[in-house]
């Protein structure tokens, strides 16, 4: 499928107040075949050879592999046609540049060894010479300038006009600049196709940019608006605490757009992300963890939650299809033009179609995702459960105080994580972090709980293997 059908079809998809901010990517191709005639007129004129595209090169091949009568019959017609007898640039240069007001301009320069009287311009069937003046100064340009009819006007490096003729010619702007030894001639043209391309392609940018930018703002609005009623319905004191962190569990799990946490970059395609969210939601429907939902307020909040989600499915496929289309529109205009402007263009053009989509997933992780605690971010390195009577060293990590203990006893003096020397050792009951602790007996009791009954099974075990020790040490010998 081609790409203008393809972004017809994915357009369905979006929102249809969404839809005038796609990249006009048809319109954008129709400007190029514009670009081509207008780019070869203006080189015919100055009897410059144009570049070969790939299209005509292709048309040549072609032309080549006619039936002999045929090919006779057509090189008939091109003896009976005038002749262009080109000259071959010695250097062909495009650039794009911005004007002082941030337009956007391209521009062709064109290098002959030709001074500039000897230049002609074709005018249909015959060839006009430029006008000869007397006493022309040695930097002297020919400007010709867009009007109806077209007039060309000999103008000295002051801009003093110099003589002028009435000639119609394309609607194009075209320079020439002699340099002092008057046997090499620079040419500069401006295409009126080119800049109306890159005028319109700014513009699509532009407007699709400020779209974005409202769009942030209420996204962020709406998820405020809904953290802050997640904030109340997810309280460890309510009933729905417990499902709301299951769902938020089940959606890390899912990784929906690839996150990792303090991490914004995401790899999910919109499409990717879409087929995950729509897997995590299935999920909800099927352990019916939505029916256990007994505040009706909460019900609704996860439709709301959802709703965030379509929506940012929709807006990083409308960023991701814009990003293509201006990178197959410019791939286009430099293969069919050969005015190479790839590199170019974004030097001049900011063009961001990723950090919106970044910052929304951070959002609803942080500001959604985040407010119910995840139990893996409360984890023992050592033992990789829930810390129980967590005991921070003097390196800031974090382990369960009977853990704690047992390295000390294996004579493991080190932080495991960091390799601090001697954090283990100069642990004490002094350093275990109260105001965590209470943190997790209040949002993890379960846990916690559980915990503590698998730190007396280990304790009691223990102390029947060290007396099963002792009695075999000091075994009762009756005589």
């Amino acid at each position: 499928m081609k790409f203008g059908k393809t972004i017809e079809t994915n357009a369905k998809e979006l929102p249809e107040e969404w839809q005038p901010y796609l990249i006009q990517y048809k319109q954008l191709k129709k400007n190029i075949k514009q670009i081509v005639q207008e780019r070869d007129n203006a080189f015919r004129r100055l009897n410059i050879t144009p570049p070969v595209t790939s299209s005509q090169a292709e048309d040549a091949e072609a032309h080549d592999q006619i039936d002999p009568p045929e090919r006779s019959s057509t090189a008939a017609e091109e003896a009976q046609s005038p002749k262009l007898a080109g000259e071959v640039p010695e250097e062909i240069d495009y650039s794009i540049e911005k004007d002082s007001d941030g337009l956007v301009r391209p521009i062709i320069k064109v290098k002959v060894r030709k001074p500039v009287c000897q230049l002609q311009l074709e005018q249909q069937d015959q060839i006009i010479e430029l006008p000869k003046v007397a006493g022309l100064p040695e930097n002297a340009s020919i400007v010709l300038q867009p009007s109806d009819p077209m007039v060309s006007t000999l103008v000295d490096k002051d801009g003093e006009a110099l003589a002028s003729s009435s000639d119609p010619v394309a609607d194009s702007s075209i320079g020439m600049q002699t340099t002092t030894d008057t046997e090499e001639t620079q040419i500069t043209v401006r295409l009126k196709a080119d800049q109306l391309f890159f005028d319109q392609l700014v513009q699509y940018i532009d407007r699709m940019q400020q779209f974005e930018q409202k769009y942030r703002t209420a996204y962020n609005s709406n998820v405020s608006h809904l953290s802050t009623e997640l904030a109340t319905v997810t309280s460890p004191y309510k009933k729905d605490y417990q499902t709301w962190r299951e769902i938020f569990r089940l959606y890390m799990d899912a990784q929906v757009w690839n996150y990792s946490q303090g991490d914004k970059r995401s790899t999910s395609t919109a499409r990717e992300g879409q087929e995950r969210f729509s897997k995590f939601s299935r999920h909800i429907e099927t352990t019916g963890l939505a029916q256990k939902l007994r505040n009706p307020v909460s019900a609704r909040l996860l439709m709301s939650f959802y709703k965030l989600n379509l929506e940012l499915t929709h807006m990083k496929l409308l960023q991701e299809m814009n990003e293509e289309a201006i990178r197959k529109i410019i791939k286009k205009h430099d293969k069919r033009t050969h005015l190479v402007a790839k590199t170019q263009f974004p030097q001049l053009v900011t063009i961001d179609t990723t950090s919106l989509t970044r910052s929304l997933m951070f959002t609803i992780y942080n500001d959604l995702v985040g407010i119910v605690p995840q139990i893996d971010d409360y984890l023992c390195p050592m033992c990789l459960n829930i810390v129980w009577r967590p005991l921070r060293l003097d390196c800031n990590h974090v382990f369960c105080a009977r853990c704690i203990v047992k390295a000390s006893k294996r004579q493991m003096f080190n932080c495991p994580v960091c390799r601090s020397k001697g954090a283990v050792y100069r642990a004490s009951v002094a350093d275990i972090d109260q105001s965590l602790a209470n943190f997790l007996k209040l949002y993890f009791p379960r846990e916690i709980q559980e915990k503590q009954r698998d730190i007396q099974r280990d304790i009691s075990e223990e102390e029947s293997q060290a007396l099963i020790a002792a009695q075999e040490h000091h075994s009762c010998i009756i005589m």
